[in-house]
């Protein structure tokens, strides 16, 4: 239950801090900049990297069809480990985020520029997606392999 209200949690910061910045920026505008850093507010189309910009129906379905996937895998598989369920539960965030600005409002916000090197601009989901998906290759390759050899009797 934890996991549900910290991953509801998340695109609800998600969608707070892009609701700040479309209701006080105008596309393209920066609306702070610290050094190595703006909120600029960008209009993404597309995915990370604005790959399959204006594919939208198909960006939205492959997000919620990953939500749906991580709910049964929830129920079925219950992820005892730590860092399964956070990298679950920041994936499912992230791409909770991202369709619901796709199906509100036809793009996803991004507003996060690191300027000290050349990288797309991106949004909390992203951020979530991206630290999920970073914490579900660690449990693979240095923790499922013992989970698996604990219930094989090795």
């Amino acid at each position: 239950m934890i996991w549900l209200i910290a991953a509801v949690l998340i695109a609800a910061a998600d969608q707070l801090v892009k609701y700040i910045v479309v209701s006080n920026a105008q596309v393209g505008e920066i609306l702070t900049s610290v050094p190595g850093l703006d909120i600029m507010y960008v209009r993404n189309t597309g995915a990370a990297f604005s790959i399959l910009s204006g594919k939208l129906s198909f960006l939205t379905l492959i997000s919620i069809a990953f939500c749906v996937v991580v709910v049964i895998y929830w129920i079925k598989k219950k992820p005892q480990s730590v860092i399964m369920r956070a990298a679950l539960t920041m994936m499912f965030s992230g791409a909770l985020g991202n369709a619901i600005d796709r199906i509100a409002r036809g793009f996803v916000v991004d507003f996060i520029r690191v300027t000290f090197i050349n990288f797309p601009v991106f949004n909390i989901a992203d951020m979530a997606i991206t630290l999920g998906a970073a914490m579900l290759v660690i449990y693979v390759v240095f923790f499922d392999k013992e989970e698996k050899g604990e219930k094989c009797g090795k």
